[in-house]
C-alpha cells in the first residue's frame, strides 16, 4: 500500500473536499466511468463508490511539465462479484448514480446522463470492454407484464417451499 498524495506531498483529498470546474468535472467523471467499466470487465462492482471513496492524487509531470490530478478509487473491501451477487446490478447503478450526482453539481449536463443501465446492458450482452464507447444514453423498453407468467412463478415458488417444509418436518 502506498500513500496517495497531492501536489505538496500531503495526503490526497477526497473528492468531496474539492471544488471543480465544469471541464475538470467532465474529465474526472469520464476517467471514473472508464474505471467502473474496467472493474466490471474484471467481474467486480465496487459497491460503495462515491465522492467519499475517491482520492484526488497528483501525478507529477515529466521533465519540467506541470503535473495533473487524477482520481484514485479506494475502499474496495465491499466490492462484489458482478456475476455471482444478486445485488451487483443495483450496486453498480448506485455507484454510477453517485458519480453522476456528485460531478453533476459542477457540470449539470451530467445530470441528464444514464450510464448505469447502458453499462450493465452491455455487460449482460457480453459487449462491454475497456474500449467500448459509452454514450450516457439509454432507451428503456417498456413492455406489458405477463401476469400469468408472474403468477405461475409465484405458485411454483409456493409449491417448492411447501415441498421443502414437508421434507424438513419428515426429517
Amino acid at each position: 500500500m502506498e500513500l496517495v498524495t497531492d501536489a505538496h506531498g500531503d495526503a490526497a483529498p477526497r473528492l468531496n473536499d474539492v471544488a471543480f470546474t465544469a471541464a475538470q468535472a467532465l474529465q474526472h467523471h469520464a476517467t471514473l466511468m472508464g474505471e467502473v467499466v474496467r472493474m466490471l470487465c474484471a467481474g467486480v462492482v465496487h459497491g460503495d463508490l462515491s465522492e467519499f471513496n475517491i482520492l484526488l492524487a497528483h501525478i507529477p509531470g515529466e521533465s519540467g511539465e506541470a503535473g495533473r490530478d487524477e482520481p484514485v478509487i479506494i475502499d474496495l473491501p465491499q466490492a462484489v462479484d458482478a456475476a455471482g451477487n444478486n445485488h451487483a446490478q443495483r450496486m453498480l447503478m448506485r455507484d454510477v448514480g453517485n458519480l453522476r450526482d456528485f460531478f453533476g453539481q459542477f457540470a449539470p449536463t451530467l445530470l441528464k446522463t444514464d450510464y448505469g443501465p447502458e453499462i450493465w446492458q452491455l455487460y449482460q450482452r457480453g459487449l462491454l470492454s475497456n474500449e467500448t464507447p459509452l454514450t450516457g444514453q439509454f432507451d428503456r423498453v417498456h413492455a406489458d407484464v405477463d401476469m400469468r407468467a408472474v403468477l405461475r412463478e409465484i405458485d411454483d415458488a409456493r409449491a417448492e417451499d411447501a415441498a421443502r417444509r414437508l421434507r424438513m418436518s419428515a426429517a
